[in-house]
């Protein structure tokens, strides 16, 4: 059966990854074609943190700096203080050399899809992947149209249909389920008896294999719990109460979200035949602090480098980018997963005294490992 439409690249998903990914391949000269079941811009609970490495980056693939994201008003908030507790004491406390920078995500997002489209990518919202044939790189539309590209590249989440395709071409990965975080987040606006917070905070304690979070904003401020499911048997909503008692943060907020997240079930086999991962669909996020805004436009630029390098070599794409994501991302979130285990193992029983030394004796060999500016495979070592 004749496709629908062809083109070089489709996208499943419109968040960071899957528009850098569009931008950098059209960029190039290639056609591509973005699809995304959200109308944009859409609501997006997340407290959008940047670091030095996601700032970095985004001024090597769009000459944007942290000045232009503030001034175009896709970073709202800025902080350089932080603390870290075990759950009512203070483990450590510091200032960054480089400030948290904290970004609204629905805007943060639709500004990357127009970047995209500015640079030529045909873009439908409200029109979702319902099946991707990996070997054809084929994608049928939730309307019912096939559209057939050179490669597609899943860009669209935790739940992604061109994984599911992936897996079940016998590549099935164990553990993605039992490998997500649940997480439970809110925003807390300053009024009533929530005052303002001149820092950010990591509270840990509450929860098995997880932590909770507040991060502050310009007029509200980013409240959250996140842990491993199977390694926690209690209620998560009563943790997320429990954290906001800690945290002196008042009654839980009357609306929340509830959603899974990437948490060191990133896949170590990410492409198929036609067909690429990248962000979230790939389970590329921190595994210990859950970071994956960096990991979003840093993969899409690896699949757009694996293009690129294979010179039309389509069948050649997956074997490149699988080993270009191997030396570039994965060798260091399996450092930030070992060290996850040394934390989380010891911690509870120990009350994070090993952390609370290590902040002590190293802060700043610490802020560089967050930041970026030193691997985490590095962390122990001088």
């Amino acid at each position: 059966m004749r496709p629908d439409a062809t083109c070089d690249v489709v996208v499943a998903g419109g968040g960071p990854a899957g528009a850098t990914a569009a931008y950098l391949l059209a960029a190039q000269g290639l056609q591509v074609r973005l699809f995304d079941r959200s109308i944009f811009p859409r609501p997006k609970l997340c407290a959008g943190l940047l670091t030095w490495k996601t700032i970095d980056l985004l001024a090597r693939l769009f000459a944007i700096g942290a000045d232009d994201l503030i001034r175009n008003g896709l970073v709202t908030h800025t902080c350089r203080d932080y603390r870290i507790y075990y759950h009512r004491g203070e483990i450590a406390r510091g200032r960054l050399d480089f400030p948290f920078h904290f970004a609204d995500r629905s805007l943060y997002d639709h500004h990357w899809l127009k970047t995209a489209q500015s640079a030529g990518v045909r873009i439908e919202t409200g029109s979702g992947v319902r099946r991707v044939d990996c070997g054809r790189a084929e994608v049928t539309l939730e309307d019912g149209r096939t559209i057939r590209a050179k490669i597609i590249i899943g860009a669209d989440g935790v739940w992604s249909k061109v994984r599911r395709a992936i897996h079940a071409n016998g590549l099935s990965q164990k553990g993605w389920r039992s490998g997500l975080a649940a997480t439970i987040e809110a925003h807390q606006p300053y009024t009533g008896g929530t005052s303002e917070p001149a820092f950010a905070s990591l509270h840990f304690g509450h929860v098995s294999w997880g932590y909770a979070w507040s991060f502050p904003g310009a007029t509200r401020r980013t409240v959250g719990v996140a842990c491993l499911p199977r390694k926690n048997g209690g209620s998560l909503r009563r943790a997320f109460s429990d954290c906001l008692e800690a945290m002196d943060a008042g009654a839980a907020p009357a609306s929340w979200q509830s959603h899974p997240l990437p948490y060191g079930n990133y896949l170590r086999r990410p492409a198929h035949r036609r067909a690429l991962l990248i962000g979230d669909a790939c389970g590329l996020a921190d595994p210990l602090l859950g970071e994956g805004i960096y990991y979003a436009h840093r993969s899409a630029e690896i699949a757009v480098q694996a293009i690129t390098a294979a010179k039309g070599q389509w069948d050649a794409v997956a074997s490149r980018y699988g080993s270009l994501l191997q030396r570039d991302l994965l060798r260091e979130l399996r450092w930030i997963k070992v060290l996850r285990g040394l934390l989380f193992i010891g911690g509870q029983r120990r009350r994070y005294r090993g952390l609370k030394l290590f902040c002590r004796l190293f802060p700043k060999r610490l802020e560089a490992t967050v930041q970026g500016n030193r691997p985490f495979s590095r962390l122990l070592l001088p």
